[in-house]
C-alpha cells in the first residue's frame, strides 16, 4: 500500500501567492497526498482563493498566533505518514514528493530529509541555485548554529517524529525552524537529496524580514540552544576534566566565532566573548582580543547603518520638499502658465 502524505501549507495574508503554491501541490507526481490549509488569521482573500479548491484541500482558520501554531494545528489534523511543509508563498517542483517517498524507501536509515532549491524573485523568476550541505549528526547540530541550510519548504518528515520531538515551539515566531531541526538533530539523522525541488521565493513582504523582531528572537533562541547543549554534555571535555573554566570559555569562544564567520552579528559575538572572558580570565583567553576586535567592528557598522538611515532620511525629506514646491516655482515663473490663466 501506498503511504500517505499530507501537506501542511501555512498562510497569513498570503494570497497574491497562495494560488501558485496550492496548484505547485495538486501537480504533483506522487499519490495519495492531502493538503492541508492553515489560515492564521489572514485579513486578506486568503479564505476565498482556498475555499475555491473545494474538497480538494481541507481548510482550517484560526487567530493569528504565528507560523509555528499554524503548523502545529496542521500536523495534528493531517493522517499521512509523512509530514510536507510548504510555505504560502514557495512553489513545490511535480516531482518533489516522488523523490523524496523514494529516497526514504531506499535509505531507511532517514526518516527526515530536505532537498537542494531554487530562490525565485516576487515575479517567479530564478535568481539563484541553492546547492544544501549535509553533514553526520554530530556535526550538524554545531553547523547549523552558523547555517541555517534546512529549508523547511524541501523537508519530508516522518510523521513519528513529531511524536519523539515534540511539536513546534508555538513560542517562537521567527526561529521555529532551526529550534525544531536541532531537536530533531539530537534524536537522529537528516538525509539530503541531491536534487533542487522547491522554489522558494525571495520577497519584501516576507514575514523573516522583519528584522528587530526577529533578530531579537534569534539571538534568544541561540543562546537557550547552546546552554540546553551545554547541559546535556555536548562538550565532552566538562565532564572529564576538573578545570572546567577553559573548557566552558572555549565554548562560549566558538559560539562567538561561528556568529561572526557566518551570520556578522557583532553585538552577539561580543556578548559570547565576554562570557568566555569571565569564565577564564586570563591573556591566555583569545576571546579578550576577540572581544574588543568585534566590540569594534560592531560599532562601526552600527553607526554605518545609522548614518545611512539619516541620509536617506534627509534625501527623502529633500525629494518631498522639492516635489511640494515645483508647481507653485513652475506657475509664478513660467510666461506660458501666466497666459494659460488669463
Amino acid at each position: 500500500m501506498t503511504d500517505l502524505v499530507s501537506v501542511v501549507l501555512p498562510v497569513f495574508n498570503g494570497s497574491i501567492f497562495l494560488r501558485e503554491a496550492i496548484e505547485s501541490v495538486i501537480a504533483q507526481t506522487y499519490k495519495p497526498l492531502e493538503l492541508i490549509v492553515v489560515d492564521d488569521g489572514s485579513t486578506d482573500d486568503t479564505a476565498i482563493v482556498a475555499k475555491s479548491y473545494g474538497e480538494r484541500l481541507a481548510y482550517h482558520h484560526q487567530e493569528n498566533r504565528g507560523v509555528a501554531a499554524a503548523l502545529n494545528r496542521g500536523i495534528r489534523a493531517s493522517h499521512g505518514k509523512y509530514i510536507a511543509w510548504l510555505s504560502h508563498d514557495d512553489v513545490f517542483l511535480p516531482h518533489k514528493l516522488e523523490r523524496q517517498i523514494e529516497y526514504l524507501h531506499e535509505h531507511p536509515e532517514y526518516r527526515a530529509i530536505y532537498s537542494d532549491f531554487y530562490i525565485i524573485d516576487a515575479d517567479g523568476e530564478i535568481i539563484r541555485e541553492i546547492e544544501t550541505p549535509w553533514y553526520p549528526r554530530e556535526s550538524a547540530i554545531w553547523k547549523l548554529f552558523g547555517s541555517m541550510y534546512i529549508n523547511g519548504s524541501s523537508t519530508l518528515i516522518e510523521r513519528t517524529c513529531f511524536d519523539e520531538v515534540g511539536f513546534f515551539n508555538e513560542r517562537l515566531r521567527y526561529s521555529q525552524d532551526v529550534d525544531m531541526w536541532i531537536r530533531m538533530g539530537l534524536a537522529f539523522d537528516f538525509g539530503r537529496i541531491p536534487e533542487k525541488l522547491l522554489k522558494w521565493r525571495s520577497h519584501p513582504d516576507q514575514g523573516s524580514r522583519e528584522v528587530g523582531e526577529h533578530g531579537a528572537e534569534k539571538w534568544e533562541t541561540y543562546r537557550r540552544i547552546f546552554i540546553e547543549l551545554m547541559d546535556k554534555g555536548l562538550f565532552p571535555e566538562q565532564i572529564r576534566t576538573a578545570n572546567r573554566g577553559p573548557i566552558q570559555a572555549n565554548a562560549y569562544t566558538w559560539l562567538g566565532d561561528e556568529m561572526v564567520e557566518h551570520r556578522q552579528w557583532y553585538g552577539f559575538a561580543v556578548e559570547q566573548y565576554a562570557r568566555s572572558f569571565s569564565l577564564w580570565p586570563s591573556l591566555h583567553n583569545p576571546a579578550a582580543g576577540k572581544l574588543i576586535v568585534n566590540w569594534m567592528r560592531g560599532t562601526y557598522w552600527m553607526t554605518r547603518r545609522r548614518l545611512g538611515r539619516i541620509y536617506r532620511g534627509i534625501f527623502r525629506s529633500a525629494q518631498h520638499q522639492r516635489v511640494a514646491t515645483e508647481p507653485q516655482e513652475h506657475q509664478g515663473t513660467n510666461p506660458d502658465s501666466r497666459n494659460s490663466l488669463r
